[in-house]
């Protein structure tokens, strides 16, 4: 299969915007919006706090004397999906500090939570994310 140049770089173009921020226009309010070089950069605040969190999470489970709860794995997404509901089901508008504090909740969940699947082999932490995805998923059908 031959890759077409143009075709490449006008996919990449179009694709570009969402590298920092998985957000449309008319989300742009979910995201911190510094300028460099003149233009707006657009950075999800959620998974501005996401990332960090995920190795935050990964590394306290590696250097702390004890394993993690399965119960903190379970109770560290909480806030981000009751903010994400909110802010996604009602008017509000929320903050994107919260967006940020609660998504670096949800990422040091997620990085505890892979530290206890793959070290301990704790099958308990599917259980924890297919519950998270049922109700994610239930809450976005029901908004249709």
């Amino acid at each position: 299969m031959k890759i077409d140049p143009a075709e490449l770089r006008a996919g990449l173009a179009e694709t570009r915007r969402f590298v920092l921020s998985h957000h449309l226009p008319s989300e742009y309010d979910r995201c911190y919006s510094p300028r460099i070089g003149g233009r707006p950069v657009h950075i999800c605040a959620r998974c501005l706090g996401v990332y960090p969190g995920i190795a935050a999470g990964f590394l306290a489970a590696l250097f702390l004397p004890n394993d993690p709860s399965v119960a903190i794995v379970a109770f560290l997404p909480l806030p981000a999906l009751f903010d994400w509901a909110l802010t996604t089901f009602r008017p509000a508008r929320g903050s994107n500090v919260v967006r940020t504090a609660t998504g670096a909740l949800l990422g040091c969940g997620y990085g505890l939570g892979v530290s206890l699947l793959l070290l301990e082999r704790e099958l308990a932490v599917v259980a924890i994310g297919a519950v998270y995805a049922v109700v994610a998923g239930f809450l976005l059908a029901r908004a249709r």
